[in-house]
């Protein structure tokens, strides 16, 4: 892979205003909680068994967490509305198969969470990227809302409009604490398009059960609708979704959905069934995380004639670097493996990814990845430096 004389350069200078900024911004929890974010993260975004307790609680610490204000008996909530500014920096991005980019800014998100009284919680996110603009620049729209009443650590109910495992603290099955520019196999498929022609980190209309009946045993079930129907017609997806640790820092999880795209909707003629059967892990052993999952998907074709078979599979590694109790740098390897065409076509990816955390709060990112595979799906690679930063 050639890459252009300016990177080195550009990514340096990109560095050196970063740190000479001394940037000391802190994101919205950790500003409301008086905590560092490693408090949380394992390496911001990652979530470590304390993050995972604090999503499940509906961003409480504790279950029960009585607001800070009080306005009458029946109107509580905290002082302070955690909010987030997320802003991405992409300058310098380069396919094998394309021309070099500058994209100077890359993503925007406005994030809003937190308790909305002793039992009620929510969570808000209005985004917008580089790939989807008007004439005014980038376009924004809702990527993720949910209102969760939680009841106790064994029952939380939640209504979203989100990603179809957005719920899960394990987050092996999503994308928002992805550390790398691309995303998970099993996440960014839409195998063989009976749901919609959508992939699973596709925002669709969910109401959710889930909580932790025992201590080492997560639980989630929902009824969704197809993704990318902001309405949830005539919705009959059924998500299960189950996660048991074996002991601290060993999860093994399964994964059953199911449902069918009604006909009319935007890709599909004729009702069409769907399901995905999944098995995922994940490995925490001081600064290492591995973790994976191996995906089933079952699609009726276009006339609802035949089914279509595909999977996929992953298996990521990741490692941090810490000193003074919060990470210094963290690489990361994954392999992805998918199929497409009814398992005729077989596609290998390769992501080499090094993390640098200026604060906890600021992260550069380097990234290669590299495609290979069998059928019309065009070898290619990928050299991406990224910038993030929230506040």
């Amino acid at each position: 892979m050639k890459i252009d004389t300016n990177i080195i350069s550009t990514f340096g200078v990109v560095l050196l205003l970063l740190i000479s900024t001394g940037a000391n911004a802190i994101p919205a929890f950790a500003r409301k909680n008086n905590i560092s974010c490693t408090a949380c993260h394992t390496a911001w975004p990652s979530l470590n068994s304390v993050g995972r307790t604090y999503k499940e609680n509906g961003y409480r610490f504790s279950p029960i967490q009585t607001p800070q204000v009080k306005i009458t008996e029946d109107l509580k909530w905290d002082e302070s509305l955690p909010a987030s500014v997320l802003l991405v920096a992409r300058p310098y991005d380069k396919k094998g198969s394309g021309e070099a980019k500058v994209r100077a800014i890359h993503e925007a998100e406005l994030m809003i969470a937190g308790p909305m009284g002793e039992k009620m919680s929510g969570f808000f996110e209005l985004e917008a990227e580089d790939e989807v603009t008007n004439d005014i620049g980038l376009d924004a729209g809702i990527h993720a809302a949910q209102l969760t009443y939680n009841h106790a650590p064994g029952f939380n109910l939640q209504f979203g409009y989100q990603s179809l495992l957005a719920f899960d603290p394990y987050l092996t099955y999503s994308a928002h604490t992805r550390m790398t520019r691309g995303h998970l196999s099993v996440l960014d498929q839409s195998f063989g398009g009976a749901d919609n022609d959508a992939r699973l980190r596709d925002s669709r209309q969910s109401v959710i059960a889930y909580g932790r009946p025992i201590d080492n045993l997560f639980y989630g079930v929902s009824l969704s609708g197809v993704g990318g129907d902001s309405e949830g017609e005539d919705a009959s997806t059924i998500t299960a979704r189950f996660a048991y640790d074996i002991k601290p820092g060993l999860m093994i999880g399964l994964l059953s959905i199911s449902g069918s795209c009604p006909a009319g909707a935007t890709n599909c003629t004729v009702e069409r069934d769907y399901s995905r059967t999944g098995f995922d892990f994940q490995i925490e052993l001081d600064h290492l995380i591995v973790s994976g999952a191996l995906l089933n998907a079952t699609d009726d074709n276009a006339t609802a004639t035949a089914e279509l078979e595909n999977n996929a599979q992953y298996v990521q590694v990741l490692y941090t670097n810490q000193s003074n109790g919060r990470a210094n740098w963290a690489p990361l390897i994954r392999i992805d493996n998918y199929e497409k065409l009814d398992g005729s076509e077989t596609i290998d990816e390769l992501t080499l990814g090094f993390n640098y955390y200026f604060t906890d709060n600021v992260r550069g990112m380097v990234e290669w990845w590299d495609r290979s595979g069998e059928g019309s799906t065009a070898d290619d690679d990928r050299f991406t430096l990224q910038l993030f930063a929230a506040f």
